[in-house]
Formats: structure tokens, C-alpha cells, sequence
């Protein structure tokens, strides 16, 4: 039975999870989340954060920091517990929000990547979900997926969202040119209502067309999380948390910018409420 904040994930959701790298949930949000996330994701595009990325394919992160509403989606929704047993940890640790906005006539795609290479999370319990605020259709930009790329183990380097370009490092594979040889791959994707949700393995590899729609946006709100297994990695190339989390490559979460978010500890890093330096 569903509640405010807990979801009870079937097993064959949680098999589908492991075997696929990605598994859509349906009415997880109710549509009053969805309009105070509408709401906040508004307030952000209207005020960026440092990290923040303008025009027609905008996106934003750690928005938790800045507004409440993020925040409260971890400590009054099912999200967090979802993640935790999709991993199947006794905990779920935050580790990023972003926020993705593409308007109507956005002919950009994502390019296909992994989320893992991006992020300072090593171990195989790490979680990403995925809520649209808008109907998501592939006309407006649906994800699409590799289904079961996330078993080969395989790290591909970050690809630049603007350039299409991998990051040069040698400390991951190059990515292969997936949209080119789309018949070799087993490639999936869901249309999704406000109030869905997409959660998917970090190493599963996803890219998402432009938004053709001429009527309809594609505004989506993604949350990172980690388990039991996962420690702070520190990365020579991709994107940095938004300040020091004050811990070490290789040590556990559990700091203030790395919250645990289920079950929940009660500690609220109260960051949207301190003044800006």
C-alpha cells in the first residue's frame, strides 16, 4: 500500500530494475507534487544557481540548496524509499538534484552517456530518478535507454551536453557512436504522464532527442542517490559538487551536502535558509 512516504516496490519491479537498468514506475507523485515542483522549477529558471545553463536546453543543479521544495520531495515523498530498495541498501543517501528544461522547438538531444562518469560516487548501488512535470512523448524529448548496458561494467567518458564530444581522458572508455548504429542496440524508451517516474541504473547508457513538440515543453527534475556500498570519488574530468563536501575521495556519505535521505535521520541541512555569501 502506498503512503506519503513509502512505495512498495514490487519484486518484479526490482528484477526488471536489475536485469533492464531501468525501471518506469506509474502515479508515484500525486498532482499536488507536481505543482509545487512546477512551481520551484520556475522560481530556479527564474533565478539561477552557479552551475545553471540558459536557453531554449536549460538545466540547473543542487537546487535543493537554494529551495525547499527539493528538499521536501526527499523528506515527504516515496522517492527516497523507492531508491533504496531498487538497490536494494538499508539506506539511500542524496547526491545531486537537476533540473533539465527543454522548450518547445528545442531541436538539441542529449547525447547518449552514463550518469556515473559524471558524479563523485564510486559502487554498484547508486540510483538515478527521473520525473517529467510535463507529458512526455518522444516528439518532446523522451529518454531513451540501452536496456541491460549497465551489466557490462563498462565506464564511458562524459560527453559534453553542448559539444557532443567526449571529455579526453583515458580513465574511461570512449563512448560509441550509439544514435549511428541504433539497430545494434536494444533501445527502449516510455511516455510518461506528471506524476510517473523513470529510475535507472548510473551505468545505464541513455540520450534523449530535441523536443519537436511545437505546444508542449519537456521539464523534468532528476535526483542522484547512493547506498550502503558507495563512497565520495573524486574525478579529474566532468562536473564538481557545488562546494567542499568537507570528505575524502573514498570515504562514505552522510555529510551535510550528502544527506541521508532514508530512512530519515531527522538532521534537515537547512541550506535554502542561510544567507548567500
Amino acid at each position: 500500500m502506498k503512503s506519503a512516504n513509502y512505495y512498495e516496490v514490487s519484486v518484479s519491479d526490482i528484477e526488471r530494475y536489475e536485469a533492464d537498468g531501468v525501471v518506469c514506475l506509474r502515479g508515484v507523485l500525486d498532482p499536488s507534487r507536481i505543482a509545487e515542483l512546477e512551481d520551484a522549477m520556475e522560481d530556479v529558471l527564474a533565478h539561477p544557481g552557479p552551475q545553471a545553463r540558459a536557453g531554449k536546453f536549460a538545466y540547473d543543479t543542487f537546487m535543493w540548496t537554494r529551495n525547499q521544495a527539493f528538499w521536501k520531495l526527499q523528506a515527504d515523498s516515496a522517492i527516497p524509499s523507492i531508491t533504496a530498495q531498487l538497490m536494494r541498501s538499508s539506506v539511500s543517501h542524496l547526491m545531486a538534484d537537476v533540473m533539465f528544461a527543454k522548450e518547445q522547438n528545442t531541436p538539441d538531444p542529449t547525447p547518449w552517456h552514463q550518469d556515473q562518469p559524471y558524479g563523485w560516487y564510486d559502487g554498484t548501488q547508486v540510483c538515478s530518478v527521473w520525473i517529467p512535470l510535463d507529458r512526455v512523448t518522444l516528439e518532446s524529448g523522451a529518454l531513451e535507454y540501452v536496456r541491460g548496458s549497465h551489466r557490462a561494467g563498462i565506464w564511458y567518458r562524459p560527453v559534453g551536453f553542448t559539444t557532443g564530444e567526449n571529455e579526453n581522458t583515458d580513465e574511461f572508455a570512449p563512448m560509441p557512436d550509439i544514435e549511428a548504429n541504433r539497430a545494434d542496440y536494444d533501445i527502449v524508451h516510455f511516455d510518461l504522464e506528471p506524476g510517473d517516474a523513470l529510475f535507472h541504473n548510473l551505468l545505464v547508457l541513455h540520450g534523449a532527442p530535441g523536443n519537436s513538440s511545437s505546444d508542449r515543453r519537456r521539464r523534468a527534475i532528476a535526483f542522484r542517490y547512493a547506498g550502503d556500498d558507495a563512497k565520495y570519488a573524486v574525478r579529474s574530468v566532468g562536473p564538481k559538487p557545488i562546494w567542499d563536501p568537507g570528505i575524502r575521495h573514498g570515504d562514505r556519505f552522510g555529510c551535510d551536502l550528502f544527506p541521508q535521505v532514508w530512512p530519515s535521520t531527522g538532521n534537515v541541512p537547512r541550506f535554502w535558509e542561510r544567507p548567500s555569501s
